[in-house]
Parts: C-alpha cells; sequence; structure tokens
C-alpha cells in the first residue's frame, strides 16, 4: 500500500510539473516543423506527423494559460526571424480543421499572445 502511494504522489509532482516549463526548441520546434510543408504551399495536406504535433501543442495550450503564452510567442518568433520561410495563412488557418485540434493561437501574422 505505501508502494502504491508513495508511485502515485510522484506522478502527481510530475504531472504538477509540466505547467511553464515548454520550451521553444526542445518542446515545439520538433512538433510543429513537420507542418512546414503545407503552411509553406508546398504539400496539399498536412502529414500525420504534423497533425498529431499539433494536437500535442493544443493539448498542452488547453492546459496552461502560461503554456499558451510561451508556445505562441515561440511560434512567432520563429516566423520573424527567418528560422521559418513565409507561411501561407490561406492554407495555415485550415490545420485545425484538417487536424481536428482546437486552436491555441491566433493563426495570423503578429499574433497578441498576452491577451
Amino acid at each position: 500500500m505505501a508502494k502504491i502511494l508513495l508511485t502515485l504522489f510522484a506522478l502527481t509532482l510530475m504531472l504538477g510539473q509540466t505547467n511553464g516549463v515548454v520550451q521553444c526548441e526542445k518542446d515545439v520546434i520538433p512538433l510543429v516543423k513537420p507542418c512546414s510543408g503545407f503552411a509553406l504551399g508546398k504539400d496539399a495536406k498536412p502529414s500525420q506527423n504534423c497533425c498529431v504535433g499539433l494536437q500535442s501543442l493544443a493539448k498542452i495550450a488547453a492546459a496552461s494559460e502560461s503554456d499558451r503564452k510561451t508556445l505562441c510567442i515561440c511560434i512567432s518568433h520563429l516566423e520573424r526571424s527567418g528560422s521559418v520561410n513565409i507561411v501561407n495563412y490561406a492554407k495555415a488557418v485550415k490545420l485545425p480543421d484538417l487536424c481536428h485540434f482546437i486552436t491555441f493561437i491566433p493563426i495570423e501574422p503578429n499574433p497578441d499572445c498576452y491577451n
């Protein structure tokens, strides 16, 4: 019984520490990168890896306002820094419907990440 309680306590601590620790290079870029072909207008549809990555990010964003802001800032900095070529927003706005997730930030140039 003590081992079960200790295990549950450890899991609670680990899950509680997930909010607010999203890192752009480690957590976001690998999940967004598979979407570049579609978002840049090269691919006709998003890949399965793209959709899975965006669904994962949407879950993170839904769970924590601070993580949602971090995700928004990270993605907007990627485009402004030149790390991402020019996004085709007419295609990018279709991603939530095509990949079956609720968007966590506005899909537009220069989103307001603080509201």
